[in-house]
């Protein structure tokens, strides 16, 4: 107790003090994050949609009709039928200046409860985002064909049905959502770091 209160004296005396001894003290270990991914629906030719997630140090967050949600290990993909085996997790490395905390207040607001849309806003958007906000990454396009799907509805209706089981509804409360809005919005792209290095893994199309 003395000692603390002599610490907490001298850093009022030199405020330098303070910030050398702040420097110097152990930091944690940035965040390490991984994508998982598990196939859903038909196995249809040149098609397979996925759900997907991402883990923040083992805690999964995923979007979806509750909106944003997270939880131990990779909950959310426990209800499709070809989980777990084969749901498949990629190491992305570690993010810099985020953490999972930062990731839910920022991204939170773009992705509230009822919000959920199978072709406008699905997981495969918040998994876009979410890896752009925490690594600077993003899911190529050519892997994001339901997005495309969304724009041409009328000419891909058999295969929006199939996609959904028939069971497709457009929501009006998705309206307007872009996501690239939403990444010029949250921050300036940050480099990977870890056993990737700058090197962008294989995009992956999800729902």
């Amino acid at each position: 107790m003395a000692g603390t209160l002599l610490a907490h004296v001298l850093d009022k005396v030199d405020p330098r003090r303070r910030d050398r001894r702040l420097s110097t003290s152990p930091q944690p270990p940035p965040p390490r994050v991984q994508l998982v991914v598990t196939p859903i629906g038909p196995k249809l030719p040149k098609l397979q949609a996925y759900h997907s997630s991402i883990l923040v140090d083992g805690v999964e967050y995923s979007f979806g009709g509750r909106g944003l949600v997270s939880a131990r290990g990779r909950a959310s993909h426990r209800a499709f039928p070809r989980a777990p085996g084969e749901t498949r997790s990629f190491d992305l490395g570690v993010a810099r200046g985020a953490d999972a905390d930062s990731l839910r207040r920022k991204l939170e607001p773009y992705f509230r409860a009822n919000t959920y849309d199978l072709l406008r806003k699905n997981c495969n958007s918040f998994t876009d985002c979410a890896l752009y906000y925490l690594l600077g990454q993003r899911l190529d396009k050519k892997y994001r064909c339901v997005e495309q799907i969304a724009h041409t509805a009328d000419r891909h209706a058999c295969l929006i049905q199939a996609l959904s089981g028939g069971g497709y509804q457009p929501n009006r409360n998705a309206d307007g959502f872009s996501v690239e809005q939403v990444i010029r919005e949250v921050r300036t792209p940050q480099p990977v770091h870890g056993m990737l290095g700058n090197h962008t893994p294989r995009p992956i199309m999800a729902f």
